[in-house]
């Protein structure tokens, strides 16, 4: 009888770390996993082009891209398993997936589109505004070349500078 505590007490903690160990292997996976991939897009320079931007991914690894319509293109990730890829003439859906993973949806060719409009309308009036603000007599968009989106916006914030800064 106690030969038989001695090997109980010996196995008993031997048991007993196992299974904190094996709990503790549990706990770990889930907060070591890593977060769902994710992905967006924006309109790219040029009338052909959308950027196709994620982040989340496995890092140093091919994703593979592809819009609804057949526009695909493959970029490798970086280290912190983020990518920046442009393609053309995308239409439709567009997703990106690695090897193994699950296919992630970024968004849409014509929602890539507004964004973008918007991104543009937006540094528009605030380089309206500054120029605006920095010279009263400045002459609105002259020298200015970019896109009307870009146009609309820097008029509207040279407007709203001139009613703030110069008054008559």
């Amino acid at each position: 009888m106690n030969g038989r505590r001695v090997r109980l007490a010996v196995l008993a903690p031997l048991v007993v770390s196992t299974l904190a160990a094996g709990a503790v292997g549990l706990a770990v996976s889930p907060a070591a996993a890593a977060a769902s991939p994710s992905c967006g897009v924006s309109r790219a320079d040029g009338r052909a082009g959308l950027k196709v931007v994620g982040e989340d991914f496995e890092s140093d690894k091919a994703v593979f891209i592809e819009s609804a319509h057949g526009a695909q293109g493959t970029v490798r990730t970086d280290g912190d398993g983020s990518f920046s890829a442009t393609i053309n003439h995308a239409r439709g859906t567009i997703t990106a997936r690695q090897v193994g993973g699950p296919e992630v949806r970024c968004g849409t060719a014509e929602q890539g589109g507004r964004k973008s409009a918007q991104e543009q309308y937006a540094a528009g009036y605030k380089a309206g505004y500054a120029a605006m603000r920095r010279d009263c007599d400045v002459q609105r968009l002259k020298g200015v070349t970019v896109n009307k989106n870009f146009r609309e916006g820097f008029r509207d914030g040279a407007a709203a500078a001139e009613k703030k800064f110069c008054g008559d």
